[in-house]
C-alpha cells in the first residue's frame, strides 16, 4: 500500500519529534521530511513533494500564513493542514483563504489528527470541533451581520453560489477559479457582487458565512 507522505513544519523540535511519532506508528503514513522554520520549508517541500504539509502558524522569520500563501500560489493544488496553538477566528479564516485545507488544534487527539491528514489527502477539508465553534460563533448575536435572513441567497447566480461553495470548503480565490475553469479575476467579481447582494461590508463576513453553511451542510 502506498503511504500518504507527510512533511511536518514547527520550530518546536519537541512538537516535531511528538508529531512523527504519531505518525509514523500509522500504518498508511510517513514522516518524509521537516523544517524548522517557513524559510527551510519553502527551500525543502519543493524536493521531496509531500502529500500532506502540517503547518504550524507562529514561526520564526516568516509566519505559516505568509508560508501557505507562497506555496499555494507556486503550487496551487498542494495540500496543507494547519496544525497550531492559535484558535482565534481571524487565524482561521485567514489560513483557509491563504489556500489551506484544514486546520486543527495542537491539542487535539491522535486519532483526530490523523484523521485530518487522510482527509486532506482525499481532497476534503476538515476542522477542529473546537475550529467549528469558534467559527459558529460569529453568527451569535443580534447585531451580526452574518446572520442576516437566509432569504437573500436567491439573488445569487447559480455561479455565485458555486463560488460560495467553494469558499465555505475553504478554497482560495486561485483554488476556486481552476475548479470552475474561469479566470481569478472572474472570482474577485463574482465575490464583490455576493457582497453587494447578501448586504456584507467585508469579504471576512462572507467567508464565514460560506463556512457556516459548509458546516450545516446546505444546499
Amino acid at each position: 500500500m502506498k503511504k500518504i507522505k507527510v512533511f511536518i513544519v514547527d520550530d518546536h523540535p519537541l512538537m516535531r519529534n511528538a508529531l512523527e511519532m504519531a505518525i509514523e506508528a500509522a500504518h498508511d503514513m510517513e514522516i518524509i521530511g521537516e523544517a524548522a522554520s517557513g524559510v527551510e520549508a519553502l527551500q525543502l517541500v519543493p524536493r521531496v513533494e509531500p502529500d500532506v504539509i502540517l503547518m504550524d502558524l507562529l514561526m520564526p522569520e516568516m509566519g505559516g500564513l505568509e508560508v501557505i500563501d507562497i506555496m499555494v500560489k507556486s503550487k496551487p493544488d498542494i495540500r496543507i493542514l494547519v496544525l497550531s496553538s492559535l484558535d482565534r477566528e481571524s487565524e482561521i479564516l485567514e489560513a483557509m483563504q491563504s489556500g489551506a485545507m484544514g486546520y486543527i488544534v495542537k491539542d487535539a487527539h491522535r486519532e483526530e489528527l490523523l484523521a485530518a491528514i487522510r482527509r486532506i489527502h482525499a481532497g476534503e477539508c476538515f476542522m477542529s470541533p473546537q475550529v467549528t465553534a469558534k467559527i459558529m460563533r460569529s453568527f451569535k448575536g443580534p447585531g451580526s451581520q452574518v446572520n442576516q435572513p437566509q432569504k437573500l441567497e436567491k439573488n445569487l447566480t447559480h455561479r455565485q453560489k458555486d463560488v460560495l461553495r467553494l469558499l465555505g470548503q475553504g478554497c482560495s480565490n486561485q483554488q476556486i477559479a481552476d475548479h470552475l475553469h474561469i479566470a481569478p479575476g472572474t472570482v474577485r467579481v463574482h465575490i464583490s457582487n455576493m457582497l453587494d447582494s447578501l448586504g456584507f461590508d467585508h469579504r471576512h463576513e462572507l467567508v464565514v458565512f460560506a463556512v457556516k453553511k459548509q458546516l450545516e451542510g446546505a444546499d
